[in-house]
């Protein structure tokens, strides 16, 4: 009897216990629901709002039109790039000169010659605008300063063989072979001195016509010059200076006939106004590449008269007569290696009996250049004035390493 109480109490204890159990998992179980159901809602509104609404017609011309402006302005500035050509060099050098003296003068003035420089530092801009038309502007940066070497257009005329071009601005003058020819091509440093006394820069400012003909035998340039170079920016007197050169090619032997016809205003000692002196030029240049393996000659000879210095006395103020020459041999072994030898001459006043006024200058010298690669190379030269009296010590060592761009 009493088993039977004991397992009864037992049973009606264990049915509220399980069925409490049930009551507790079926909630879960349905919050667990919602909550499945609430996020797959979420994320159904979720995707309809990160679809975006299909673009309109015009909306999708904007766009096009867009695209096709930044296209159009992306390819102007290529074809712009494409016209502009920069090229250039820079030569860095010691100069060992035997007139140096350890003296200060000034802040920025020596005699002092024996230097580190940067002799040539130029860039050089050419947009080519169209076949036809260029422009071009060249300025010079060195330990000196920078100074503007060339700036000038040109217009090609398209209609015949000949190329004729019209060039305006600042330039070489078309004298000769020397002053046209590159500094950075020269094989020796600095330019013979009947060039640098009487072409001084190189350059001057005026209008030149040019051609190139015959299948490239026949070339001329000529043009008006201020004749003042570039040493001041103005001219003081109204004529203009007539300079050409006539030149062929014919093989291996190059060569030309050079003419300078003008005037030069001079201030005299007692002469406010100044005095008008003529100033006439001619010259004639060959080069010649040699049957001679790397065997080139080249050579150059001109006559004149040249205006008094300003400041010469008015009773014997007079045009000099005056002449020059020079003459090259250049022997290339390889592809690398250059000697060169030039001597050349100088008379400042060829028709006057010997004095001071008249002594020449011949200078005899050399060079050594070492070509490193095709943008670079390194030139040892040596020079040797030698006037015809009394002459100084003044020869020079040059050590220059250039690069070309």
């Amino acid at each position: 009897m009493k088993l039977k109480f004991v397992c009864l109490m037992a049973l009606l204890v264990c049915v509220p216990i399980g069925a409490q159990e049930q009551q507790t998992q079926e909630p879960a179980k349905i919050a667990k629901a919602d909550i499945d159901a609430a996020a797959v809602a979420a994320a159904d509104a979720a995707d309809d709002q990160e679809q975006p609404a299909e673009p309109t017609p015009e909306e999708l011309a904007g766009k096009i039109e867009s695209l096709t402006e930044a296209f159009t302005e992306a390819r102007n500035v290529l074809d712009a790039l494409s016209r502009l050509r920069v090229t250039g060099y820079i030569q860095a050098q010691f100069v060992r000169d035997e007139r140096s003296v350890n003296e200060t003068t000034s802040n920025t003035a020596t005699r002092n010659l024996d230097q580190f420089s940067i002799r040539r530092g130029r860039v050089k801009f050419t947009y080519t605008a169209a076949p036809t038309a260029r422009f071009v502007i060249q300025p010079d940066i060195t330990t000196s300063g920078v100074v503007l070497k060339d700036g000038y257009v040109e217009l090609t005329e398209p209609w015949t063989t000949w190329r004729n071009t019209m060039t305006v601005g600042q330039m070489n003058w078309p004298f000769g072979f020397e002053i046209m020819y590159s500094s950075s091509s020269r094989e020796m440093p600095e330019r013979t001195l009947m060039y640098r006394t009487l072409f001084p820069g190189e350059r001057d400012r005026g209008a030149m016509l040019s051609g190139v003909g015959f299948g490239d035998h026949l070339n001329y340039r000529i043009g008006f010059y201020n004749g003042t170079g570039t040493s001041q920016s103005f001219d003081f007197n109204k004529r203009k200076d007539l300079v050409g050169r006539f030149g062929g090619s014919w093989g291996p032997l190059d060569g030309g006939v050079s003419i300078y016809r003008g005037a030069e205003l001079v201030s005299l000692t007692g002469q406010v106004s100044g005095r008008e002196f003529v100033k006439r030029r001619e010259g004639i240049d060959v080069q010649w590449v040699t049957p001679v393996p790397g065997l080139g000659l080249r050579g150059e000879y001109l006559r004149g008269k040249q205006p008094p210095a300003p400041g010469a006395p008015v009773a014997t103020a007079a045009a000099t007569d005056v002449e020059g020459w020079y003459f090259y041999v250049i022997q290339n072994l390889g592809t690398r290696h250059q000697f060169v030898v030039r001597v050349d001459q100088y008379d400042p006043n060829s028709d006057a009996a010997s004095n001071a006024a008249s002594w020449y200058t011949r200078t005899t010298g050399g060079s050594y250049i070492f070509h490193w690669d095709a943008n670079s190379k390194v030139m040892i030269a040596y020079e040797q004035p030698k006037r015809q009296q009394q002459d100084p010590d003044d020869n020079v060592w040059t050590v220059r390493y250039q690069y070309v761009f």
